[in-house]
């Protein structure tokens, strides 16, 4: 991106499509060539920054993502994909007509002091995924741009919000698979 150009303020992700083909060849192998996606090899997804940003726009335009069963999501630090506001702010149609994402969870993780990604910035990207009826939660911490990561009462709570977050996320996952069998 130009000099002062942020992923919420960007026109384009260049490579974008390139990044969200080799996310979705890991996330599920055995249907890369596949135009289905279904099987997710993994409990839950988690995102990073550039990688919150680059989830949220992939969940939003990807319907093999959406149908698939991968059910939680983890973004932390994220910020408004704006070259995707039209997919992200049309989820809840989306989700209304198509019935998408009806298992789908997702945790923010916010700092409060975040100077590289603005928490409005991830609050409004929170607030599209739980206007689609997705079960979206949100964590805060006092930290900055990362995980909690303190020896403080704070972090230590966000941490056990956030191992809480996966603990359920992994058992639902394994009940919906036991289901199944």
């Amino acid at each position: 991106m130009s000099p002062g150009v942020r992923s919420f303020n960007a026109d384009e992700y260049i490579g974008f499509d390139e990044s969200a083909s080799k996310v979705m060849d890991a996330v599920f192998p055995s249907n890369a060539s596949s135009a289905v996606a279904e099987e997710c090899i993994y409990d839950l997804i988690l995102g990073h920054s550039q990688g919150a940003i680059l989830l949220s726009a992939l969940l939003a335009t990807n319907i093999n993502l959406q149908r698939s069963n991968c059910g939680s999501f983890i973004l932390n630090g994220a910020a408004w994909p704006n070259p995707y506001d039209e997919a992200l702010t049309s989820l809840s149609a989306q989700n209304t007509q198509h019935r998408i994402m009806k298992d789908t969870r997702m945790l923010f993780i916010m700092g409060k002091s975040d100077t590289i990604n603005p928490i409005e910035s991830a609050k409004q990207v929170h607030d599209c995924y739980k206007a689609a009826g997705l079960d979206v939660s949100i964590v805060y911490h006092e930290g900055g741009h990362s995980v909690p990561n303190g020896k403080d009462l704070d972090s230590e709570r966000a941490m056990r919000d956030v191992c809480d977050f996966i603990l359920r996320s992994v058992r639902e996952k394994a009940d919906r698979v036991d289901t199944k069998v």
